[in-house]
């Protein structure tokens, strides 16, 4: 178990909710929601995966070299507790609702014709191993204490998380292209010049960062944000 003491006070994580792409955007849409966890947890489980091919190769005295082919997405297992009334006042039964709907697409991605359920992102204080844009592939909902009517107070929640990849726009995101877009996300202390330098080496490619996420101001970027990230060969000189 986490090594606390009594006096500290232990960070509840959060699963945030985004609008999934619509209107042929590469990355999520807004912040919709927040789902509060009773995280207490004993162990996290993430897992990425590699791909390679091994050809046969007949003159090779053992075997061939293996060709790389792709690096797989994160997979981040976990379980965590809906315990009676969060902060905000919603029930254990309302927040495992809005778990369920990560799972249905929402009504805006219905009407822009590409049905998507929402995009989340897992939220634990400062681990960021754990914090990307992904889909909630799997739910298992074991609810282990009710009220006498029969409200359920208490539920453990079994979530697999898969991370998504964003692309350029019009581009086949199953292409590998090596122009694929990439994203992170805005934390505090960042400024679109720290995260040009980070992703392309360069300050002044903050301008095309603002232009690529549709940002006017760049003092006013909110932490959290996902901003979609320049190739650095295609970067302006």
């Amino acid at each position: 178990m986490p090594d606390t003491t009594p006096d500290q006070k232990m960070t509840d994580a959060v699963l945030e909710m985004y609008a999934p792409p619509t209107g042929g955007q590469a990355g999520p849409g807004a912040l919709q929601d927040k789902i509060a966890l009773q995280f207490r947890p004993a162990e996290l489980i993430l897992a990425k995966e590699a791909s390679w091919v091994r050809h046969n190769a007949r003159t090779a005295p053992h075997s061939a070299v293996p060709e790389f082919t792709g690096s797989r997405p994160r997979v981040l297992t976990l379980g965590v507790v809906l315990d009676e009334k969060d902060a905000r006042g919603q029930s254990v039964d309302q927040r495992a609702a809005k778990l369920l709907s990560c799972c249905s697409p929402t009504e805006s991605s219905l009407s822009d014709g590409r049905p998507s359920p929402p995009w989340v992102r897992f939220q634990w204080g400062g681990f960021e191993a754990v914090s990307f844009m992904s889909f909630l592939s799997r739910l298992k909902t074991t609810y282990t204490r009710f009220s006498a009517g029969g409200e359920p107070l208490r539920a453990v929640c079994e979530i697999t998380l898969e991370e998504i990849g964003t692309t350029t726009k019009g581009q086949n995101p199953t292409s590998g292209s090596p122009d694929s877009r990439r994203s992170c996300v805005f934390v505090r202390g960042d400024s679109l010049q720290s995260v040009a330098v980070r992703s392309t080496g360069r300050a002044a490619d903050w301008r095309s960062i603002a232009e690529l996420n549709g940002i006017d101001d760049p003092s006013k970027v909110a932490p959290g944000r996902p901003l979609l990230l320049p190739s650095p060969r295609r970067s302006p000189e």
